[in-house]
């Protein structure tokens, strides 16, 4: 019963900050100043300039953008690879350009059918999703445990990006919760 208690106190808690912080993240000012900043340090990041692969996802509107990033790393020689979700699971697939991409779940661009999957995972890193952020790099993703799954299968290093605006002092996770390794903020 305590344990029951204190998953609903979690989820609740989750949901309102989550609430919150999209709310924070649709009204940042000086969004492509920031956006700047984010790709400009994520690009010199000493384990990024290492990978191989980078998996990272196409930004949604209010999110940090990652069409830059995507469109660099492809033109860098990187791997570059894009989630798929289908039900409860996330596979990323290669792709090579953003033509690879359609409308998926929840009208997020996604790989087509006809993209490889990443089934490799040597020198790649995870450049991951979030709302917001705490400052011990656990995350508020949109609710599906998407991420925190596949970050608990593989031993990758991953990065959350956001703005200062939605990097929080909250402690908010739980036992499932898979923190990122590095926060990259403006």
């Amino acid at each position: 019963m305590v344990f029951f208690r204190k998953m609903v106190y979690h989820f609740s808690m989750k949901r309102e900050l989550r609430r919150k912080y999209l709310d924070v993240r649709k009204n940042i000012l000086k969004r492509d100043k920031k956006d700047e900043a984010i790709f400009r340090k994520v690009i010199k990041e000493e384990f990024v300039r290492e990978a191989k692969t980078i998996l990272i996802y196409v930004s949604l509107k209010d999110e940090v953008d990652t069409r830059r990033l995507i469109t660099y790393f492809l033109a860098s020689g990187f791997r570059v690879a894009v989630p798929k979700v289908d039900e409860k699971t996330m596979i990323f697939y290669y792709i090579e350009s953003f033509n690879d991409l359609e409308r998926g779940y929840k009208n997020v661009l996604e790989p087509t059918c006809d993209c490889t999957p990443v089934l490799d995972f040597t020198r790649t890193i995870c450049i991951t999703p979030g709302v917001c952020f705490n400052k011990k790099g656990y995350r508020i993703g949109y609710g599906g445990g998407y991420y925190d799954r596949f970050l608990a299968e593989k031993n990758i290093i991953s990065i959350g990006l956001c703005y200062k605006e939605c990097l929080i002092d909250e402690n908010f996770s739980n036992e499932f919760d898979i923190p990122v390794n590095k926060i990259i903020t403006n």
